[in-house]
């Protein structure tokens, strides 16, 4: 230590060449090097455009605040483990910005897609979540769907036509699923990891 401080006291440039000697390693391992991991991930990912669907339900899923209670982030916690493998750098490499979420109120969603791969029970969330999680503290989006009569639905509605049970839709009702719904679960369908 009296060998430093004698440094110092006579050469007081060496604070300065040190200090900047240290600065320069922290910068490189705390932003750079994270950095050129993630363009040479990017880089050997095969760069694929989502398709119009996902890129409007990835709207969607921002502009209503789905971030608040969903994250999409697998920490390397056994108690995650039921959500997939821990998240890497490579997994954000094609999403800008990458959606992380701000806390897990609800489940992790980064591996959604392979999870809970039915459209069906994904659109009957969408309406209302109670009526799949019966705990589930999440708000229904009613509005992304049309209520109509059964009859009126018939069979030009496609495969995609919600009937539930009376506490959830009026007697004799169905909801069709409006192309804002089908946009969120397309989005929800493509978040799968690698």
């Amino acid at each position: 230590m009296i060998g430093l401080n004698a440094l110092f006291h006579r050469r007081p440039e060496a604070i300065v060449v040190i200090g900047a000697a240290v600065f320069g390693a922290l910068s490189f391992l705390i932003a750079l090097r994270p950095a050129l991991d993630l363009n040479a991930a990017a880089a050997a990912r095969p760069s694929s455009e989502p398709d119009a669907a996902v890129a409007r339900g990835r709207a969607l899923y921002l502009a209503e605040g789905c971030g608040y209670c969903h994250s999409q982030f697998v920490r390397p916690l056994f108690i995650d483990a039921a959500y997939g493998r821990a998240s890497e750098a490579a997994d954000y490499a094609d999403a800008a910005p990458p959606l992380l979420g701000t806390e897990r109120a609800g489940p992790d969603l980064s591996n959604v897609g392979i999870r809970q791969p039915s459209v069906m029970w994904n659109l009957l969330h969408l309406f209302n979540p109670r009526s799949m999680v019966p705990e589930s503290v999440m708000p229904g989006f009613p509005w992304y769907f049309e209520i109509v009569d059964r009859q009126r639905a018939g069979d030009g509605a496609g495969d995609d036509v919600l009937a539930l049970p009376e506490p959830f839709l009026p007697a004799g009702k169905v909801a069709l699923p409006r192309r804002e719904a089908l946009d969120l679960v397309a989005y929800l369908q493509s978040l799968r990891q690698e």
